[in-house]
């Protein structure tokens, strides 16, 4: 991160001041009744109902139709659309036809271009740094129970003692019919690294510090090159049961969510977030990378909290899988979108000296949870402060044959 700060830039640094120095030995504190409901995340951290949030995350997706439908018919018609912050669909329009349009189908006419963003040149810089990963013997027993979207696992190619803690995001059908799941591209950090795809990149479960289990999958196609950063796991056949699934994880102690279709993102639209070192926070989506307007947008910023190993998580809209945990960081043009790669959280074996990744693991993630209101009240007013998301619609647009889980 740079480390020039204005006043926003202080308050969201102490932000995550508190969170790291949060006692992690401390018990958390006792869960509400409906602690675990995807209502009370909402509520908690977009301050509107349930149904409120689904008819915004609706609304979203029948403002992309729209504008899809009037650029086919029109090239240009269309400089954008977006929700606004109550809720309402807004809709920057050129011509006679596509404003009129636009009125018959409810949304409102606004002369502001939607979304500035654009790709743009590099501006976040990256402190992480690899250290081994665990020394441990691999039990040979293959997961057993579902394996979902903001799930665990660890990247590592054998024998080499480097690796990285990334989360899952969604299960996918590769264009055999057999199992594969989503994660981000950053996550194979030997890709990362400048070293070509192989299958010995490969995923291991992680859970208590150690690896825990076989290879759980193989990297088939790993892209991040500072504009795309998703990931294809061809999933073992020994592991393939666990991923037989469309579900998400929810807010901790309440159910998974089951994915029904892919969502395009549209600013304004809300937006949760699954991950394994945040859990389940919510925010909405602040701008979209849209070079093309013939094509799915590629990349997203949003403001649901997201820190190291989180990445390659999911993120959902409704029921609809929009995104994957990318980047984040202090931007100095936050009207652009960066171009670097994103760095990975390293694992944290036992016995390791305090780093991030262990200050992370010990806090866990329901204390996130909890502060994800204070973060998501400041993102929307430090700009410069964005995270970012791969949308699966340009994933799913660039490997024809792949198909998201719906069952």
């Amino acid at each position: 991160m740079k480390t020039t700060r204005t006043a926003g830039h202080a308050a969201v640094a102490t932000v995550f001041a508190l969170m790291a120095c949060a006692p992690v030995a401390a018990a958390a504190p006792p869960a509400a009744p409906d602690a675990g409901s995807l209502a009370t995340a909402v509520r908690r951290d977009l301050g509107i109902s349930l149904p409120e949030y689904q008819r915004r995350a609706d609304l979203a997706q029948q403002l992309a139709a729209f504008a899809a439908t009037e650029q086919r018919l029109s090239p240009g018609s269309v400089r954008g659309v977006r929700l606004g912050p109550d809720g309402r669909a807004m809709v920057a329009a050129v011509g006679a036809a596509a404003r009129a349009a636009a009125q018959q189908a409810g949304f409102q006419l606004s002369d502001d271009p939607v979304d500035p963003s654009n790709s743009a040149v590099p501006q976040n810089d990256r402190t992480d740094r690899q250290i081994p990963a665990a020394q441990d013997t691999p039990s040979s027993s293959a997961p057993t129970g579902p394996i979902a979207g903001g799930d665990v696992y660890l990247s590592r190619t054998p024998p080499s003692k480097q690796a990285a803690k990334c989360s899952w995001a969604f299960n996918v059908i590769a264009a055999d019919g057999t199992p594969a799941a989503l994660t981000a591209g950053h996550c194979n950090e030997s890709v990362l690294a400048g070293r070509p795809i192989s299958p010995d990149q490969q995923t291991f479960p992680w859970q208590n510090d150690h690896v825990t289990g076989p290879a759980t999958g193989s990297f088939e196609k790993s892209v991040v090159d500072g504009i795309r950063d998703y990931s294809i796991v061809r999933i073992t056949p020994a592991a393939r049961n666990s991923f037989r699934n469309n579900l998400v994880r929810g807010p901790i102690g309440g159910p998974a969510i089951r994915i029904t279709g892919v969502g395009i993102p549209v600013s304004g639209a809300p937006v949760c977030k699954s991950g394994s070192t945040t859990g389940f926070t919510c925010g909405v989506i602040t701008a979209v990378d849209q070079p093309d307007p013939q094509r799915p947008p590629i990349r997203f910023k949003h403001t649901a909290l997201a820190l190291p190993g989180d990445s390659g998580g999911a993120l959902i809209s409704g029921t609809l899988a929009m995104g994957i945990i990318s980047d984040g960081g202090i931007y100095s043009d936050p009207s652009r979108f960066p171009t670097d790669r994103p760095g990975v959280l390293p694992p944290a074996p036992p016995g390791s000296p305090i780093t991030l990744g262990r200050i992370l693991q010990q806090i866990g993630p329901q204390p996130f949870q909890q502060i994800g209101p204070l973060v998501g009240g400041v993102l929307p007013y430090v700009p410069q402060i964005a995270m970012i998301a791969q949308s699966v619609a340009d994933v799913l647009d660039q490997n024809p044959g792949l198909h998201l889980r719906t069952s």
